[in-house]
């Protein structure tokens, strides 16, 4: 894991703050979710082709080259390039998840998650780990796992259908506060989204990095 989100000193675990974006109150309804949400992020792997290392990790990096999802027996998490933050007027030196010159967000499990051969087969190990932590975003179709802090990683339930086919999610609250201008980061667009929250549509800022693969 710490080689794929490379240039980083370390991975540093957030406290996981959950954005609810649906409320699944049976176990039932989760089950369909966290199914289709893999099978969902099989195709994903299927356009963007993951590469893996000796750990057992696996890596999917954005086609700019500047934002990256890491999932493995350890951990799930994300890391974006901290070149485009810094040169908006971010001090890295402010946050605490920063390494030496990425952002990264991530979640630790408490046992190694043992899986099937494969990509896809880890992360079907890993959402039955993080299964509190997988939501559907209804306005833009998307299945999300939540990093923590109002930070996370989307894919469209129906590829074909959706011009937003992963989005690198992140708040940009703690950037700001580090000195970030919100709307002079380049490759991220700051914008408004609907989420859920105690079942009322509310919309908040948000930074989005989205990519169409097909």
């Amino acid at each position: 894991m710490k080689k794929l989100l490379k240039r980083t000193s370390a991975i540093v675990p957030l406290a996981v703050t959950v954005i609810v974006i649906v409320t699944l109150a049976a176990c039932s309804s989760l089950d369909v979710v966290q199914k289709d949400a893999v099978r969902a992020f099989g195709d994903v792997l299927g356009a963007l082709a993951p590469e893996n290392d000796e750990t057992g990790a696996w890596r999917i990096t954005a086609p700019d080259g500047k934002a990256w999802f890491v999932f493995g027996e350890d951990s799930v998490g994300m890391a974006v390039d901290a070149a485009p933050f810094t040169a908006a007027g971010l001090e890295l030196s402010k946050l605490e998840n920063a390494g030496e010159d990425s952002i990264i967000f991530s979640v630790p499990f408490d046992s190694v998650q043992a899986a099937a051969p494969g990509a896809l087969g880890q992360f079907e190990a890993d959402a039955g780990a993080l299964r509190k932590y997988i939501g559907y975003h209804t306005a833009l179709d998307h299945y999300n796992i939540d990093l923590g802090g109002g930070n996370m990683f989307e894919w469209a339930k129906d590829m074909p259908a959706n011009d937003k086919d992963v989005v690198f999610v992140l708040n940009p609250e703690p950037l700001i506060a580090a000195g970030a201008d919100p709307n002079a980061i380049d490759g991220w667009t700051l914008a408004k989204v609907s989420v859920d929250i105690d079942g009322k549509a509310t919309e908040v800022d948000k930074l989005l990095k989205a990519f169409d693969l097909k």
